[in-house]
């Protein structure tokens, strides 16, 4: 197997330490058993500016042909579709007196290899 392939299959992904502190403490909140888990998935965006928009919810459990993931002890889920375009994503939870507070996602590889 390539290195490509390897990365397609086991993407990579990062929860700083705040992300995985509000992710657990959603993950209290909402009762979770020790199956259940954050699915992060992606799609397409609007354009040059945004070529991906991330989703993200929690689910007792994944589905059966999602790759499972480890960030800072929290599950991750993944379905096929987004696995590849999530591989070298960075998860943040900030908070700004100007924004508000929330998740923010950086990708590494930025918008390369799209014709904008």
């Amino acid at each position: 197997m390539s290195e490509v392939e390897q990365k397609i299959t086991q993407p990579q992904i990062l929860l700083s330490a705040t992300a995985v502190r509000k992710v657990q403490e959603m993950i209290h909140e909402a009762e979770l058993a020790d199956e259940g888990g954050l699915r992060i998935s992606a799609r397409p965006g609007a354009g040059c500016s945004a070529p991906l928009q991330y989703d993200m919810i929690l689910e007792e459990a994944p589905d059966p042909d999602d790759a499972v993931l480890s960030a800072g002890g929290v599950r991750l889920f993944l379905d096929p579709r987004s696995a590849w375009s999530l591989d070298g994503l960075t998860v943040d939870y900030i908070t700004s007196p100007v924004m508000g507070e929330g998740f923010a996602f950086r990708r590494p590889r930025g918008n390369r290899g799209r014709a904008c």
